[in-house]
């Protein structure tokens, strides 16, 4: 997914450099809810029943977008949050789970002018790298190595000066599952399946070019 997402957002610069086009870079701090779901599961003769667990924490992203020249208020943008999210997959006393990092969205915006500024929404494709984490007891068999999901959001902006920029913004991310397989003191392997979603809040600061 992440060499599609680079693929697709490669092409959509060359696109609008060759076009000409206008766009902005910047930053943004703010606070991502990790709301993540730990399916039923049975290992051996012992079944452990489904969980859910919320974890919030302050994080920074950097974006860049490109106008589309041929439609007014269109953009492409690309984001990058440099983030590690845990998503437990096992019971409380375990450590089996999956941890979630280089998050990556392509997305596309579209943006209009209102009295107070510019609204906008956004729409996309969001992509996070996975590393499995274990108990000191576990093997493990098999896991997934990227985790894809959609994502959805809404936002303001207004015009400072110097050609700078201020937004605020709210983004959910809805996740697919993801799967590591391992073993437990020789015990036969169990799949443990987990997925989650991401709600954002965010301020940024943003330069036009």
């Amino acid at each position: 997914m992440k060499k599609i997402i680079n693929l697709l957002f490669g092409a959509s610069l060359l696109f609008a450099t060759s076009a000409q086009s206008e766009g902005m870079i910047g930053a943004k701090v703010g606070v991502g809810d990790l709301s993540a779901d730990a399916k039923s599961y049975t290992a051996g003769s012992n079944s452990y029943a489904a969980e859910s667990k919320d974890v919030d924490s302050p994080y920074g992203a950097l974006f860049l977008e490109i106008d589309i020249p041929q439609a007014d208020g269109l953009s492409v943008g690309l984001e990058y949050v440099p983030f590690t999210a845990h998503i437990s997959l096992d019971k409380k006393e375990s450590s089996t789970g999956a941890d979630l990092d280089d998050y990556t969205t392509l997305y596309v915006q579209y943006m209009k002018e209102v009295n107070v500024g510019s609204v906008y929404i956004k729409a996309g494709m969001s992509q996070a790298d996975i590393s499995a984490v274990t108990n000191p007891d576990s093997t493990i068999v098999s896991q997934d190595d990227s985790i894809e999901g959609t994502m959805l959001g809404v936002g303001l902006q207004r015009e400072m000066n110097n050609g700078l920029f201020g937004r605020i913004e709210a983004t959910h991310t809805d996740l697919d599952d993801v799967s590591i397989t391992t073993t437990s003191n020789g015990s036969s392997s169990v799949k443990k399946t987990g997925s989650g979603d991401i709600t954002t809040l965010s301020i940024s600061i943003a330069k036009s070019f």
